[in-house]
């Protein structure tokens, strides 16, 4: 199945099934004034909840299929750089490591979905781990100026296999990345941003040709592109409701339950991957700074989030969850970030202090609107025009 046809499946599995349970208001805006408030229990008919919390794990399954997809495709073209190096070969290895890393973005609210029950947690935090551990400090991957023999690349006592690999993974410090999107980022576009197509060349000189730092880049690349393949596909196995644990768990609690999860997951999304990603500094560490696609990596995971709230067609959580001052709130919110987005510099390190400010507490605002704790009052528009007898004089 092509990438086209697993989007088109992502959308129509969430947006068929959305447009039938809930229908679509009209919303208005400019509200008078907010303020936090505990959330109310309510009532939501069992019958929308089982179609769209359903609706909801069947586009997870749809996006991680994507990813997994994408992810072969990185692998695939890793193969055909390390087969023939030359920089037209480097640059499309590039490209789809940055499709790729998107794709695998727009996966990780699912993921915190599907990883949410107690007994999974350590799972979910393991594989994340594993894929998307950053920083990732160049040095303990490869040569970088001044330190001619740093790295695994030079350091022949580690035998290099997929196995040591995960072994060495965050060994003494979170900033030791020896697999996943960004210790591959350092692969691809080097420690300074300067990687060379020349730098996979392979070398058969010497007694021992496998040792010289040459090849053993190349083969450090080539494993950790297989390492990435293999997690990916193993996720891809786990996720269909006939498969095991993950669905198994999900679909035996109750279609509110079920609701009430995955707005749980989702502000944790906001907490953990979304907030994180933006740097309260200049001195702050930043995602993907080497391939400047950090601020595309956050764009992937909001629009999951805006699919499953408030998708094109109408419907989502929120006309479930929320209230339509609160809908119309956080439609707002979704726009005004990604517009605020749009106008940063990426890397991040780039933006103005005072925007990364302002989309912190837009996040912190969707974050406040999914959980129900912050109250949208009555707008003007919405008071209706009170018509009061004449006084007779």
């Amino acid at each position: 199945m092509n990438g086209y046809c697993l989007r088109s499946l992502a959308t129509a599995l969430l947006l068929g099934v959305l447009v039938i349970v809930v229908g679509c208001e009209q919303r208005t805006s400019q509200p008078l004034k907010e303020q936090k408030r505990a959330p109310e229990a309510q009532q939501v008919d069992e019958k929308v909840a089982s179609d769209l919390s359903l609706a909801i794990w069947q586009a997870g399954q749809a996006q991680v299929l994507h990813a997994h997809a994408s992810v072969e495709t990185l692998r695939r073209a890793v193969d055909a750089l390390l087969a023939q190096p030359d920089e037209e070969q480097l640059e499309e290895a590039r490209l789809a490591w940055l499709d790729a890393h998107r794709e695998f973005a727009a996966t990780l609210p699912y993921i915190q979905l599907a990883f949410s029950p107690s007994d999974l947690r350590s799972q979910g935090r393991k594989l994340l781990l594993a894929l998307d551990s950053w920083p990732a400090q160049p040095g303990y991957l490869d040569t970088v100026p001044g330190y001619s023999d740093s790295g695994i690349v030079n350091d022949t006592a580690i035998e290099l296999t997929l196995t040591n690999l995960r072994k060495q993974h965050r060994l003494t410090a979170h900033e030791e990345a020896s697999t996943g999107f960004h210790a591959l980022e350092v692969m691809l576009w080097g420690p300074t941003s300067e990687r060379m197509a020349e730098d996979f060349v392979a070398v058969s000189e010497g007694e021992r040709p496998e040792a010289l730092a040459a090849n053993r880049r190349r083969e450090l690349t080539s494993l950790i592109a297989k390492g990435i393949e293999e997690d990916m596909a193993g996720l891809a196995r786990r996720w269909p409701t006939s498969a095991n644990n993950l669905s198994r768990e999900y679909l035996a609690l109750g279609p509110v339950a079920r609701l009430q999860q995955i707005r749980a997951a989702h502000t944790q999304v906001i907490d953990e991957q979304l907030l994180r990603r933006l740097p309260e500094g200049s001195e702050s560490d930043v995602e993907s700074g080497r391939a400047a696609d950090s601020k595309q990596a956050l764009l992937a995971i909001m629009a999951t989030l805006q699919s499953n709230w408030i998708p094109s067609g109408g419907g989502g959580l929120a006309e479930v969850l929320l209230d339509r001052h609160q809908v119309n709130a956080l439609e707002e919110a979704f726009s005004d970030f990604e517009a605020l987005l749009l106008k940063m510099e990426d890397p991040f390190e780039l933006a103005e202090l005072g925007q990364l400010a302002k989309a912190r507490k837009l996040l912190e605002r969707m974050a406040g609107l999914m959980t129900g704790t912050t109250e949208v009052p009555v707008s003007e528009k919405d008071v209706m025009p009170v018509s009061l007898p004449a006084v007779e004089g």
